[in-house]
């Protein structure tokens, strides 16, 4: 599972770009695989769903601390449209510490998804809560290509609560 420290050192995104390079070479991973067994691993412990603004909306007047960012994924895609990220509680004041994201009010953060409201929005667990809500862009987004190379990923979790 992923932590906050993960992402505060960027370490995240070395382990996405590896996930990608597996991903992005093979045209069908089979299960037994041992590429595609540790990166099913991997993706399914972040227990990704898909959500609405609505929902990531709920989340944020939930949170005490919001801060917004650009992609995690767009540190690898930066040809891929703009769209933020939120983070929530000790996730969004690791990313603010490092300057990867900017303290916002509630109120600041629902006006950024209402202008992505267009994007479907990916709840992910970090450090065993959904911390990140992201405005993903599927072509580009880790998630999505492991869905595309046959590891579900997405889905209904019992723990996801808003």
């Amino acid at each position: 599972m992923s932590t906050t420290d993960d992402y505060r050192t960027g370490k995240i995104v070395e382990g996405i770009r590896k996930a990608e390079m597996v991903l992005d070479s093979r045209s069908a991973l089979a299960a037994g695989d041992p590429a595609f067994e540790r990166i099913r691993e991997k993706v399914v412990a972040f227990r990704p769903v898909w959500i609405t603004a609505e929902q990531v909306a709920e989340l944020i007047r939930q949170a005490e601390i919001v801060a917004v960012g650009e992609r995690v994924c767009r540190a690898l895609h930066p040809e891929s449209p703009v769209t933020q990220t939120v983070f929530l509680d000790e996730l969004a004041e690791a990313m603010a510490g490092v300057e990867k994201a900017e303290i916002v009010t509630a109120a600041e953060a629902e006006r950024i998804v209402n202008r992505q409201s267009r994007h479907r929005f990916i709840a992910s667990m970090v450090s065993g809560k959904y911390l990140e809500l992201c405005a993903a862009w599927p072509p580009d987004c880790v998630f999505c290509k492991a869905e595309r190379a046959g590891i579900c990923c997405f889905g209904e979790h019992p723990d996801f609560q808003i």
